[in-house]
């Protein structure tokens, strides 16, 4: 072999080595433990107002009610949960902190069909007594046990 062969050949080995060490080093950085992301849990207040409102864009969200306010909660429902008869329901609330008023349907706008059309279930609630608990809602169908196509659950805090 000529030392120019000799050469080229330690060239390319080289490139070869440094490509691998790269890859290794670019795979080790991807593959480190990455600090996580902090979960800012928002709270939602409104301190002298009558009503308090939040929706699905405030789900998992921290509710703080004062004594003599009433929560709503306006749950968004489409046209097809709507044409597939799924309605939103509370589960898991632990009586003695909110006492639920009534809900009722609101449609949205439709063009010329009414079954094309979704709407907003809004859901009256008022504090019975000072404490915690966890409010939850489900999206299914009436008497259903399978699992809802939707959930949203808020943490409410009654001063």
């Amino acid at each position: 072999m000529t030392n120019e062969q000799m050469t080229n050949t330690l060239r390319l080995w080289c490139r070869g080595l440094a490509s691998a060490v790269a890859l290794a080093l670019l795979a080790a950085c991807a593959s480190a433990d990455k600090p996580k992301p902090v979960v800012v849990q928002s709270v939602v207040q409104a301190p002298g107002k009558a009503t308090v409102t939040v929706s699905e864009l405030n789900d998992g969200a921290s509710v703080v009610l004062e004594a003599a306010q009433e929560l709503r909660v306006d749950l968004p429902s489409s046209a097809w949960a709507v044409a597939n008869n799924l309605e939103w329901s509370v589960v898991d609330l632990n009586p003695g902190v909110l006492n639920v008023l009534g809900s009722r349907f609101e449609r949205g706008l439709r063009d010329n069909n009414p079954a094309e059309a979704g709407g907003t279930t809004v859901w009256r609630l008022k504090p019975q007594a000072a404490g915690r608990v966890n409010l939850k809602f489900a999206l299914r169908r009436p008497h259903s046990l399978n699992p809802a196509t939707q959930t949203v659950g808020f943490d409410v805090t009654v001063g």
